[in-house]
């Protein structure tokens, strides 16, 4: 019930967190997601995606150089247009598939009065353009006001040439979404500038508004100077233009070092205000460059930017709300069902590590063009994260200092925090996990009980004393000792808490529960007059199980199952080898590789379909002397020309080991066996183990 109610609680707070991402407005956190992740993204690089070599859109930039370069330097900007237009028609000629011009002149010195014809360079090219709409000419309007070229230009362009330069803001004051129409206040709409900019080089433009790729930065744009381009113009220098602006999108704007720059998703971002040119076309030499930092971005590059995410057609993908939603509130939920198991120190480490998590998704999403809602991940889960724990303070530690008080005296202290955390699991319901089981058997018992049978006080004090050295191991190894069976002791480990290193453990324990044997053979034993004894161990791992079982009065703690019943005989059958700790092969696979290890046989167990291969470990690897490491070579060598059916040669091998290895002299009896009949041909190599 308890656990039920944590999942309702868990689901509920996921509920409630998913449906915010349904309200109106809710979309503007999932977009502030892009600047976070641009912001996290400076050192790795994953949210950004290839680029062509020749990227179909360059800026022509007006920068701070261009202000100081002859014969522009020390001329108002509008004394530019012959420039202008020099610069438009050897963009014309290079073969450009359309100009844009974020540039407005509304103003000019062509007039009877100041300078006739100065203008004459920039109509005629417009006059050129205009027609084969290769021009686009923009102007902005604010409020009821509106901004447009001189009328002599609208006029040699053509009316239908001009289109907005309005960039669309979040309530955060931050572009991010480019429109592809924009309404006009005397009514309608109209394509928006790098709309109709791709639009006309031949690209596809969505409807509606489109989410800016702002993982391309202003440097991944090539940009070129503008009074180098003019120079380059007036000396005829067409060849240049044609190997820099064939068949590209070409935006002429400022990229100046506070004029009309805006804050973009790149903002955390301290990019150099300015940067050298992709080519010059002139040997004239370069002006300094500002290498002031800016977080934000001049308006040419937006546009030119917004027309290359057209051209590329890779507009980063918002989830739709119902998907958004129906992601945090399953994170949320999931990450409330792990918070319930877990302290508040350990539960804010788990939401930290959700976060970082979400993040890590997150930055291939965006590189992959989708924009996930990390914000609202992370929103969700501090509130989570307060929500579970003010629940469990409020509702849940009553029950749970209940529950301590009430059998610290008798369980096991791990038992203990796990029945305070979960109070329902006083049932017989149990659950199936992975675990390793160990039974370790005392030898020699028999003998000394019939030599004790007088003394049962120092029979059960020289057992007792033994099977303590043996659960001080488990536990000294993270096992618990489920159960002792007269003098036989199962122990547990990955129950009732997860060990992922669980078989590492178990085999651990076995070998200091082995050097502990020898000390009290030598201490206890010996200083009692009594015979020294003996330990065999089985260890096996797999899915078991786990779960109290007894009666509604009287419960214990255990596991069952197969793999349980596998470790017993593992424990028995080492007297058939004389070995003194045999694994399974579960236990074999899950062990580190830094152990020695010897196999041992394929053993076909009562009750089991297939033979079961078993093994010894024999120490850590760094612990194990030359002579161990030579023996275990030598065994397994036999053992190769034993499954391959040499049994003469095998028995030869393992009769040289016989001597000090009572599993060397049993196989060394079945080569020589085998070698006067031979088995089968359908043999499969195992040993058929009858007794448990």
């Amino acid at each position: 019930m308890r656990r039920l109610r944590r999942l309702g609680v868990a689901l509920g707070i996921g509920m409630a967190l998913g449906s915010g991402l349904l309200l109106p407005g809710a979309d503007l956190l999932q977009r502030q997601g892009i600047d976070l992740l641009l912001w996290l993204d400076r050192p790795l690089g994953w949210t950004r995606r290839p680029l062509p070599d020749r990227p179909p859109v360059a800026v022509v930039a007006i920068r701070e150089e261009t202000y100081r370069t002859p014969p522009l330097q020390n001329r108002p900007k509008v004394a530019w247009t012959p420039e202008l237009g020099f610069v438009l028609a050897g963009l014309a000629e290079g073969g450009a598939r359309v100009i844009g011009l974020d540039e407005i002149y509304p103003t000019t010195l062509d007039r009877p009065e100041l300078k006739p014809n100065h203008d004459r360079p920039l109509l005629r090219a417009l006059a050129a353009l205009g027609p084969e709409r290769k021009i686009v000419l923009g102007f902005a309007q604010s409020g009821d006001l509106a901004l447009r070229p001189d009328q002599g230009q609208v006029i040699a362009a053509g009316e239908a040439n001009l289109r907005p330069l309005s960039l669309l803001r979040d309530r955060d004051d931050v572009v991010r979404l480019y429109p592809a129409r924009l309404p006009l206040r005397e009514g309608g709409d109209i394509p928006t500038f790098a709309a109709e900019l791709a639009s006309r080089a031949g690209h596809a433009v969505p409807d509606g508004e489109t989410l800016v790729d702002f993982t391309i930065g202003p440097r991944d744009v090539p940009i070129y100077e503008f009074a180098d381009l003019a120079a380059c113009a007036k000396a005829g220098r067409l060849d240049f233009f044609r190997g820099q602006f064939a068949d590209r999108i070409v935006v002429i704007g400022p990229v100046l070092d506070v004029e009309d720059r805006h804050t973009t998703p790149r903002r955390g971002l301290e990019e150099a205000a300015d940067h050298e040119p992709a080519a010059r076309c002139t040997a004239a030499p370069a002006q300094p460059v500002s290498m002031l930092g800016r977080r934000t971005t001049p308006g040419a590059q937006i546009h030119a930017i917004a027309a290359l995410t057209f051209a590329l057609g890779r507009a980063p993908q918002m989830l739709p709300p119902p998907i958004a939603a129906a992601v945090v509130g399953a994170a949320s939920a999931a990450l409330g069902s792990v918070l319930f198991l877990l302290a508040p120190v350990w539960g804010l480490l788990a939401a930290l590590a959700a976060a970082a998590a979400a993040v890590l998704v997150s930055l291939p999403a965006l590189g992959g063009g989708i924009v996930p809602p990390l914000l609202p991940l992370l929103l969700a889960f501090a509130l989570t994260y307060t929500a579970v724990y003010v629940y469990r303070f409020v509702v849940e530690d009553r029950t749970r200092r209940r529950v301590v008080h009430a059998f610290r005296h008798y369980l096991a202290p791990a038992l203990v925090e796990r029945l305070a955390e979960n109070p329902d699991a006083l049932t017989l319901a149990g659950e199936t996990r992975p675990i390793t089981i160990a039974f370790y058997d005392i030898a020699g018992f028999t003998d000394l009980s019939e030599r004790l049978e007088q003394e049962p006080e120092r029979l059960v004090a020289a057992v007792n004393g033994l099977l303590a050295r043996v659960a001080d191991a488990v536990e000294r190894h993270g096992g618990y000792v489920d159960k002792f069976i007269g003098d036989s002791v199962m122990a547990v480990w990955g129950a009732p808490l997860p060990d992922p290193r669980a078989a590492e453990h178990a085999v651990a324990a076995g070998m200091d529960a082995f050097v502990a044997l020898g000390r009290y053979n030598r201490v206890v034993m010996h200083d009692e007059g009594l015979p020294p004894l003996g330990l065999r161990a089985g260890i096996n791992s797999g899915l078991a199980v786990v779960g109290n079982v007894g009666s509604p009065t009287r419960l214990n703690y255990t596991v069952l199952g197969d793999a349980v019943n596998l470790a017993s005989r593992l424990e028995g059958a080492n007297k058939l080898y004389g070995s003194r700790l045999m694994i399974g092969e579960a236990t074999y696979r899950a062990l580190p590789r830094r152990w020695l290890v010897r196999r041992l046989d394929y053993l076909a167990v009562k009750g089991k379909q297939r033979p079961v291969r078993v093994y010894e470990p024999i120490a850590p690897l760094a612990d194990a002397t030359a002579e161990q490491v030579q023996a275990v070579r030598r065994v397994h060598a036999a053992l190769a020309l034993y499954y391959r059916r040499r049994f003469a040669e095998a028995a030869e091998r393992f009769a040289e080991l016989a001597g000090t290895d009572p599993a060397a002299a049993l196989y060394r009896d079945r080569a020589q066996a085998y070698a006067r009949t031979p088995p089968p041909a359908g043999w499969d190599r195992s040993h058929s183990l009858t007794t448990k």
